[in-house]
């Protein structure tokens, strides 16, 4: 082909024919340009198309994580759940009598308030795309927003699980300076009850351990409350992404 067209411009010029030459000079310059033009064009497309496919793995990553994370999230917030119920029960039979105390197995109730169901979220996808850049392949403002929020929530939340940990923490120091752990927590571990002659019930008539399960039962609703807000905040997320 650009031997065709050099034979071209050879010929007007050995014919003289210097405005056909410019002419055709022109008319060449003008198919370069739109040669260029569809070559740019087409790896623009391509570079589009590469963008789009990636978005679109990205989409598919996040939703992934977050049903995960979200399924996770109402498998702790049952157990949070479970572990306020029973320190409410406790705090309603301080102060019982020992007869009424002993027609309720209190040790299998003082476990429960032991629990804090933490909830450890993965977040790699979101991780990834901030340390590659790749955030900046998100389009949609809102999901950023969404995002940027769910990282200042998963704060709040570790916020709240390390203070359920440390109340859940006293309480048991608390059972291994005034009780017996072991009656408390035999059924969990397959062991009988201890042979010493020691009975928990002393625990219902103690201020200090009922403020102990009382800042347990607490916290459990304050987390409770958190846990309900991050798992509408992942919905809506999860929503926004799918579109």
């Amino acid at each position: 082909m650009i031997k065709f067209f050099r034979k071209i411009r050879q010929r007007l010029l050995s014919d003289n024919k210097f405005s056909k030459y410019l002419i055709y000079a022109v008319g060449e310059i003008i198919l370069v340009v739109i040669g260029i033009l569809i070559a740019l064009q087409v790896n623009n497309l391509n570079e589009v198309r590469k963008s789009n496919l990636e978005l679109n793995k990205i989409n598919q990553n996040l939703i992934q994580e977050f049903e995960s994370n979200q399924k996770a999230l109402n498998i702790a917030l049952g157990g949070l759940k479970w572990t306020k119920r029973g320190g409410l029960k406790i705090l309603s039979m301080m102060g019982k009598s020992e007869s009424e105390l002993n027609r309720t197995n209190i040790d299998s109730l003082i476990e429960t308030s032991l629990f804090w169901p933490t909830w450890k979220p993965t977040n790699f996808v979101l991780n990834e795309l901030k340390s590659t850049g790749k955030l900046s392949l998100i389009k949609n403002n809102k999901i950023k927003e969404l995002l940027f929020e769910y990282e200042r929530q998963s704060e709040n939340v570790n916020e709240w699980n390390r203070r359920m940990e440390k109340s859940s923490q006293d309480i048991v120091d608390y059972i291994k300076n005034y009780g017996s752990l072991r009656n408390v927590n035999h059924n969990r571990i397959s062991i009988k009850k201890s042979d010493l002659d020691f009975n928990n019930i002393s625990f219902f008539n103690d201020l200090k351990f009922e403020n102990q399960v009382d800042e347990k039962v607490l916290y459990s609703q304050f987390l409770e409350n958190v846990y309900a807000e991050t798992d509408k905040l992942i919905s809506e997320i999860l929503e926004e992404t799918r579109k």
